[in-house]
């Protein structure tokens, strides 16, 4: 079933209000209509679960005034993704399809106002270009150990599923929205999605990885491998963003608010999964509600990746895991990089020194983990969002 056959089905009123938040420019939506907005997602919430309620409810949460949302999670739309990986089985597979469905719509975007130009910017044209390779190594992930199952074969898939269809297109259009009326912000958002998503993928790889070590070879191998593609898509998504010049970025920069990457609990967990507890990072945690769960006792006695490859003797298992520690190095060199590049001498928008910041924590050595290995309440299994 295609996807406007599935889009017809839709409710009427979600398909409205989600076309206007698609064409509106948010941050000049008045109190009145944030207000609506707000009212629209707690009636939704105590209505009866019904298509047009969870349409909504997906729609207008960022906009609530009861809930206490961190700026980061109102901005991303994270609980649009966290939604539709709570119905998948299996949650890497998930995530390829979460990702190939957003960035797929963000290459028709970008093909749609690169046609606009009688002769097509350059910067349009080499993010068409970059979004494919990204969009392609998706495809060729392999999905899971014993299996030639790859990305491409889920999408090829979901395409026969009419469940899994209308997922897909709840995910597409529920989240996303700009805040300022740039065009360039598209490619800004759903890469900060696409990122949160492998952000996701690594932490379940390394969780994986840590439960076979000196068990299964083959698998451990298998996840390492899987773990170094994750990491060159880090690396790919963050070349295809660099198409966004520093202007164009300043562009809509204040438009996002105090909506800081720092906030970002995957990104947080991720490092905890595979280097340890970082104590640099305490003052940090401590300052937003939702990070100081980092500081959960139960959390920083957990085993890292990095320590249980160091506590055996095999080369192989060690030369795996260095190739995935280099691929890692690699992006937070470019992230450090990004910093430097669009915020010269300027404040992180979420109050930290900006590239300063980054550069204090690309170095991962000495960080401390302890000997829990089980995941009690899932704090490390579920993708996180608020």
């Amino acid at each position: 079933m295609t996807t406007d056959a599935v889009r017809l089905t839709f409710p009427e009123h979600s398909t409205a209000l989600a076309d206007r938040l698609a064409t509106t420019a948010l941050a000049e939506l008045s109190q009145e209509e944030l207000a609506d907005l707000s009212r629209r997602y707690d009636e939704a919430l105590a209505g009866p679960d019904t298509e047009e309620n969870d349409t909504i409810r997906l729609l207008t949460r960022p906009f609530s005034r009861r809930l206490a949302i961190p700026e980061y999670y109102r901005y991303t739309g994270l609980h649009v993704f966290g939604q539709f990986l709570s119905g998948q089985d299996d949650a890497f597979g998930g995530c390829l399809l979460a990702m190939h469905a957003t960035l797929t719509e963000l290459a028709d975007l970008e093909r749609r106002e690169a046609c606009r130009h009688a002769v097509v910017p350059e910067h349009l044209a080499e993010r068409l270009l970059g979004l494919h390779r990204v969009i392609d190594q998706v495809g060729a992930m392999s999905v899971a150990p014993y299996s030639a199952l790859r990305g491409a074969d889920l999408v090829r898939a979901a395409h026969e599923d009419e469940r899994l269809e209308r997922q897909l297109l709840l995910l597409r259009r529920c989240c996303g929205f700009r805040r300022s009326d740039k065009h360039d912000e598209h490619i800004f958002i759903r890469s900060v999605q696409a990122c949160e998503l492998t952000f996701f993928m690594i932490r379940g790889l390394a969780r994986q990885a840590i439960a076979v070590v000196g068990l299964d070879r083959a698998e451990f191998m298998f996840r390492m491998g899987q773990l170094i593609a994750c990491s060159e898509l880090l690396k790919e998504i963050f070349h295809v963003l660099k198409t966004l010049s520093p202007e164009l970025f300043l562009g809509f920069r204040d438009a996002t608010g105090d909506a800081s990457a720092v906030q970002s609990l995957n990104y947080h967990l991720m490092e905890l999964v595979v280097y340890g507890y970082d104590e640099r990072k305490a003052e940090t945690y401590a300052g937003f509600a939702h990070l100081d769960l980092i500081n959960d006792p139960r959390l920083r006695e957990f085993r890292s990746l990095k320590d249980v490859v160091a506590a055996g003797a095999d080369a192989e298992v060690v030369s795996a895991y260095t190739e995935v520690e280099r691929c890692l190095l690699m992006w937070r060199g470019r992230h450090y990089g990004f910093g430097r590049t669009y915020l010269p001498n300027m404040k992180g928008s979420g109050g930290t020194e900006g590239a300063g910041y980054l550069k204090r924590f690309i170095d991962k050595s000495g960080l401390c983990s302890g000997t829990r290995l089980d995941d009690p309440e899932d704090l490390l299994s579920r993708f996180a969002f608020c």
